[in-house]
C-alpha cells in the first residue's frame, strides 16, 4: 500500500481519518473507562448499557438513526479501494467479532454477553490500535 498514487494516498488517509474517528473512537467510548472489575463475570449491568452504547449505536448523528460498529463499517469499507491494507483486514475481523455479539446486546442478554466479553474487549482494542498504526503509517508513508 506504499506505493499509492498521490490522490489515491490522499483519499485512503482521510478514510482511515474518518474511521479512526467515527469507529476507532467511539466503538469503546464509554466501555474503556471502566474498571477492569465491571468486565469480570457476573457483568456489570453498567457494562453491559456502556457496551449497548459503543456497539449498537457506535456513530449516532444529529438527526437520523444511530449506526452500530458493523453497519457503520460495512458502509464506510463499502467506499475503500481494495486491495486494503493488513491494518483494515483485521479491522474488518475485528468488526466481524463484535457483530457476533449483536444479539446479546440487542436482547439485553447479560448472560449471554458475558460469554463475549472477553472477545468483545480485544476487538475494541484491535479496532483502536490498527487504525491508528495505519494512520500513522499512512502520514509516514506521504512524507517519506
Amino acid at each position: 500500500m506504499t506505493d499509492l498514487e498521490p490522490d489515491a494516498a490522499d483519499l485512503l488517509l482521510e478514510q482511515v481519518a474518518r474511521l479512526k474517528h467515527d469507529l476507532g473512537k467511539y466503538v469503546a467510548w464509554t466501555s474503556a473507562n471502566l474498571p477492569d472489575e465491571a468486565w469480570e463475570a457476573p457483568l456489570a449491568v453498567e457494562l453491559m448499557e456502556a457496551l449497548r452504547s459503543d456497539l449498537l449505536e457506535t456513530r449516532k448523528p444529529r438527526e437520523g438513526d444511530a449506526e452500530s460498529a458493523w453497519a457503520l463499517w460495512a458502509r464506510e469499507s463499502a467506499q475503500l479501494a481494495e486491495p486494503w491494507p493488513p491494518e483494515l483486514e483485521r479491522v474488518g475481523e475485528a468488526v466481524a467479532r463484535l457483530a457476533e455479539a449483536g444479539p446479546s446486546l440487542a436482547a439485553k442478554d447479560i448472560e449471554a454477553l458475558a460469554r463475549h466479553s472477553e472477545v468483545i474487549r480485544a476487538a475494541q482494542s484491535e479496532i483502536r490500535s490498527e487504525l491508528r498504526a495505519l494512520q500513522r503509517r499512512l502520514l509516514r508513508d506521504m512524507n517519506d
